[in-house]
């Protein structure tokens, strides 16, 4: 199958759970099929980046864009506001991406359209392809929980345009694409409310379960880790909540205890976190599989969000035992208390993380058994094969897999 698949950046490095699962999602469909890719330049590291995804033996083509993402300017809200659309889809409607989609489709033969969330089918251009739009979140309830979340009455008022914003494109756009793609059963029940049934695909998130291994020799005694960008907000509500609430209680029993907080452009709030006693702030780091393997167990106080986390998988995949909120843990098919443990209120989960912390042979009973999970089910190799299975059934073309 020849593939045109848009994404808004180039996804590498792998800095956070959107790049990871296009990167691992193109990795298996170009093993037996002919895949180009049209991205956005959103820094300065991106050309090399693209050098990497070509090793793939994927075509690249980098819409320059003075080097950074569109700031956030005044035009953008304004324009954002007339035509009722969300502010962060609004900040790629960068006109050259457009122009070269356009191209794209006229100088060469495509099987299939592949839009990578709203930021890419704002683009949205009527052939005779079939297209598919991907939906790695349902951004409404994000808007929804963040709404809810805030007491600041100007904040809750922006929150709840972006809200509807998200919930008219979810209504209007989404109907115009021969499939839509989510990540969990719970997504997919939103868009099912526009879109035909058979039109809407759970193409779940994964793992490699051959990168990410059990490595217990690197575990550090009473440590606990949490990875993601600093700079999205339900993390740093994740990491605050954490530091705040859950883990002074686990200070009383594991006095010893340290936390971690593990990514990039780390938020003022989150920042000085690292005054607080056993805190500690890393910021951006080059390769996050080390700090998966130092963990004693791997925490996920997520409060807000939608979608599926990665992030749970890949600690699973290294045999990690997992201490999550029912948010953090949504979507993905694990047993609560033997596969996971699920906690919401800070005592609950400080008990729970007390429990591991304190029973290495429990810690090692429930890894054991979210490692088999992941093989089980969350391969990239095998839903690589079911992406591919989406698409050969609008193209009616046997998959290359």
């Amino acid at each position: 199958m020849k593939i045109l698949f848009l994404s808004p950046t180039v996804p590498y490095p792998l800095t956070d759970g959107g790049r990871i699962r296009v990167y691992n999602l193109l990795k298996q469909i170009a093993l037996k099929n002919d895949i180009t890719l049209l991205a956005l330049e959103t820094q300065p590291s991106d050309i090399s980046s693209a050098t990497h995804i070509e090793q793939l033996g994927i075509k690249v083509h980098l819409v320059q864009n003075s080097a950074t993402l569109p700031r956030l300017s005044l035009s953008t809200l304004i324009s954002a506001c007339i035509k009722r659309q969300p502010i962060t889809v609004a900040r790629y409607n960068v006109s050259a991406y457009r122009r070269k989609l356009r191209e794209l489709l006229a100088v060469d033969s495509y099987d299939l359209v592949h839009y990578e969330m709203f930021h890419t089918a704002q683009f949205y251009t009527e052939t005779d392809l079939p297209s598919v739009l991907s939906q790695q979140n349902v951004d409404s309830a994000i808007w929804h929980r963040l709404t809810g979340e805030t007491k600041n009455i100007l904040v809750k008022c922006v929150y709840w345009t972006q809200q509807r914003a998200f919930q008219r494109y979810e209504r209007v756009l989404s109907p115009q694409f021969d499939a839509v793609t989510c990540t969990s059963d719970i997504d997919a029940a939103v868009f099912q409310h526009y879109c035909a049934d058979s039109a809407v695909k759970v193409i779940p998130n994964g793992v490699d379960v051959t990168h990410y291994q059990p490595d217990f020799e690197s575990e550090a005694p009473a440590h606990l880790i949490y990875i993601g960008s600093m700079d999205w907000y339900p993390n740093e509500d994740a990491v605050s909540f954490f530091a705040e609430e859950v883990l002074p209680q686990v200070q009383k029993s594991v006095p010893d205890v340290k936390f971690s907080i593990v990514g990039g452009n780390p938020s003022v709030r989150v920042q000085q976190l690292a005054d607080r006693e056993g805190v500690i702030v890393t910021g951006r780091v080059p390769e996050i599989k080390p700090y998966f393997a130092e963990a004693t167990v791997f925490v996920v106080p997520l409060r807000i969000g939608s979608g599926t986390r990665l992030k749970i998988l890949e600690a699973l995949a290294m045999g990690k035992a997992v201490v999550s909120t029912s948010v953090g843990a949504e979507g993905l098919a694990l047993r609560d208390g033997e596969e996971i443990i699920i906690a919401d209120e800070p005592r609950d989960f400080a008990e729970a993380v007390i429990k591991l912390l304190t029973n290495p042979s429990l810690r090692k009973q429930i890894g054991e058994k979210g490692r088999a999970r992941v093989e089980q089910d969350y391969d990239w190799q095998n839903i690589g094969k079911e992406l591919l299975t989406v698409y050969a059934s609008l193209i009616n073309k046997e998959p290359g897999i």
